[in-house]
């Protein structure tokens, strides 16, 4: 007689064993040569030759309007295939290329204090959890713009009191930058047209960490920030959290035709939250505060509303 318990027990293992299976990574690294040079153009290479001149236009701004402490990065994705390899003779060969198990691969560009560089990285398996890998490759040495190890870069942006990441795909893996970045936010490259948009996000920015007696507090972990500015062009939210004792933000503009479009606004902005705290900061609302109340209440969030001439600290609160 079949045994219906046994054979749900065993098809169940079999399920799980499925599934941890379907998980492993077998080829852990990109094809190094192709996030270089090898990729069909979607590589550093051509990210170089198409983005060098956007680059060297914005980050000598950056620097003159805030005395050298913002950085700039600008970055793009790139898909890239692995390798698969195998054992002969003791030794590992490459066998093919694996489209099917591609990594992404970040790809960046940076103004240093010793000129325009190039880096990229990786995370093991694709994990965005995963260790942070790179490899030197043959074409290292002959491109436009020198490559070099990308914690040589994030060093040079440490010293940096704020570091804006423009970025040209919409795949990027947040967890980085919170990882390898001082305070830092993101934002869609294309979208600052008139470079003297990069004053007033400065000025506001320098603003609003005076604000912070220090970001370094245990003090701040339950906490998250929601700003809001206009540069003349465009109308900006940016939203904060506190990612291994450092700012991790994102910045937006935003287009408010309809009432309706209040509650998409406050929503997609709320939703990326950490803290149950919320300081709301800016001289302007948008027509926000009402939405936003709302939300914190339905939510069970605490806002704080705060304008820029305030004396208070974030820290205290």
């Amino acid at each position: 007689m079949i045994n219906k318990n046994k054979i749900a027990a065993l098809s169940l293992i079999s399920l799980l064993a499925g599934n941890t299976y379907a998980q492993v990574c077998h080829n852990l690294y990109p094809y190094a040569q192709g996030v270089v040079s090898d990729n069909n153009g979607h590589d550093l290479d051509g990210f170089i030759k198409s983005n060098s001149k956007d680059v060297l236009a914005k980050a000598p701004k950056i620097k003159e309007y805030s005395d050298g402490a913002w950085g700039y990065l600008q970055v793009k994705n790139a898909r890239v295939p692995t390798v698969d390899i195998h054992r002969v003779d003791d030794k590992y060969e490459r066998v093919h290329l694996n489209y099917a198990e591609s990594i992404d691969a970040t790809l960046a560009l940076c103004d240093t204090k010793d000129g325009l560089k190039a880096t990229w990285w990786a995370r093991q398996c694709n994990n965005p959890n995963g260790p942070l890998f790179q490899k030197r490759t043959d074409d290292d040495g002959k491109m436009d713009v020198s490559v070099i190890r990308y914690h040589d870069i994030m060093t040079d942006l440490d010293a940096k009191k704020f570091t804006i990441v423009e970025y040209n795909s919409q795949t990027y893996n947040r967890l980085d930058y919170d990882e390898l970045l001082k305070n830092y936010f993101t934002l869609e490259n294309g979208i600052i047209k008139d470079a003297t948009e990069y004053r007033t996000i400065i000025e506001f920015y320098n603003n609003f960490l005076s604000k912070f007696t220090y970001v370094e507090d245990p003090l701040l972990e339950d906490k998250s920030f929601v700003t809001l500015f206009s540069t003349g062009n465009h109308k900006f939210i940016g939203y904060f959290n506190i990612a291994n004792s450092k700012l991790s933000g994102h910045l937006e503009p935003v287009d408010i035709q309809f009432e309706s479009d209040k509650d998409t606004v406050t929503h997609n902005i709320f939703k990326h939250l950490t803290g149950k705290k919320i300081f709301v900061y800016g001289d302007e609302d948008f027509g926000l505060e009402k939405t936003i109340l709302r939300y914190a209440y339905a939510h069970k969030l605490k806002t704080i509303r705060r304008n820029t001439a305030t004396t208070d600290k974030f820290n205290k609160e």
